[in-house]
C-alpha cells in the first residue's frame, strides 16, 4: 500500500493526500455533526410511547452526516431525500437547538414532505417526518453531535 501512495504521489504531484491528521482538520472546522436517517420504515412506534427511533430503524436508514455551526443554513440532498435547514442555539439552554426544516422524501413507492421547527438536544435522535400510506412506509430522524463525539 505504501508503494502505491508513493507511485501516486510521483505520477500525480497536485494530489493532495488525505490522511488521519487532515481529516481531523476536516472534521473540527465546525463544531457540530447533523446526523440525518431515512427509510422506507418506521421511526418511532406507531404508540408514540417512546420518542426514541426503533431498533428497526437505525438498522436500515440510510444516513447521511454533515459539519455545521452553532447557527447554519443549509441542505442536504440526495437521490430521494431534499433537506433544507436553519439551526440557532436555543437562549438559555446550550446544548439545545432550534431546527427548522423543510423537506422532501420520495421512493418508489410514494412521496411525502414536511416542513416545522423542533428543538434539538444534543445526542438525541428527534423524528422530523414519517408517514403510512398505500404500501409505503416512509421516516426521516435527526440528531446533533459534537464533531468529536460518536
Amino acid at each position: 500500500m505504501a508503494m502505491f501512495r508513493l507511485a501516486l504521489f510521483l505520477l500525480m504531484p497536485g494530489v493532495v493526500q488525505a490522511d488521519a491528521t487532515s481529516l481531523e482538520t476536516y472534521l473540527s472546522a465546525k463544531p457540530l455533526r447533523m446526523e440525518v436517517r431515512y427509510c422506507e420504515c418506521t421511526v418511532i412506534s406507531p404508540d408514540g410511547r417512546s420518542p426514541d427511533p426503533l431498533p428497526g430503524f437505525m438498522d436500515q436508514a440510510d444516513a447521511l452526516s454533515v459539519a455545521v455551526e452553532a447557527q447554519d443554513k443549509g441542505f442536504i440532498s440526495t437521490e430521494v431525500l431534499f433537506l433544507g435547514y436553519a439551526l440557532q442555539p436555543e437562549a438559555g439552554a446550550p446544548e439545545a437547538f432550534r431546527f427548522q426544516y423543510v423537506g422532501d422524501f420520495t421512493t418508489p413507492r410514494g412521496h411525502n414532505s414536511a416542513r416545522g421547527a423542533v428543538i434539538l438536544e444534543k445526542n438525541q435522535w428527534v423524528s422530523l417526518w414519517g408517514s403510512q400510506g398505500g404500501d409505503g412506509i416512509t421516516g426521516v430522524a435527526v440528531r446533533l453531535t459534537d464533531t468529536t463525539g460518536p
